[in-house]
């Protein structure tokens, strides 16, 4: 076993993700649906940062330092229409396929030997973590499902 069968659950909520992003247009993308909901913009760009770690666990790049990640995390402030200066849909979508295109390459070159080290996380290995923040991600994008639908959009799913 190898990182190979992480790639196609990774691929599988980049595909839903680009698929649900692509017909919200910016001013929806920072509409609250709900009391103390989150936007489309905030869960994409909180996809994005916490594909952090696992880039970290598979020795690839970040898409931003700390302190930009930082504005993203569980218990951050909601990002909406009265948010300043927050980047464009487009932006944050040109970093998610670049996070992705990093972690698919990582789990292609990660070893049996490596899945099962330490990740640092209590007593997790690096496979245990990567699962973890799969599991994390497939949440969010299932939230993204749900605020577009309350947007009036039609859910997104995979292709058969």
């Amino acid at each position: 076993m190898t990182g190979a069968f992480l790639v196609k659950g990774f691929d599988y909520s980049a595909e839903v993700t680009r698929k649900q992003v692509s017909e919200i247009s910016r001013r929806e993308a920072l509409i609250q649906p709900f009391a103390d909901c989150h936007s489309v913009i905030w869960l994409l760009v909180h996809i994005v940062s916490s594909r952090s770690t696992p880039l970290k666990l598979l020795n690839q790049a970040q898409v931003w330092d700390e302190e930009t990640r930082s504005r993203y995390r569980d218990g951050s402030e909601h990002i909406n229409a009265t948010t300043p200066e927050v980047a464009p849909i487009e932006r944050l979508m040109s970093l998610f396929e670049c996070s992705q295109s990093r972690i698919i390459a990582g789990l292609n070159g990660i070893t049996v030997f490596q899945l099962m080290e330490s990740s640092g996380y209590a007593q997790n290995t690096v496979l245990d973590s990567l699962l973890y923040f799969h599991f994390h991600e497939t949440y969010h994008v299932g939230q993204l499902t749900i605020i577009a639908e309350s947007l009036g959009k039609r859910a997104k799913y995979l292709d058969s």
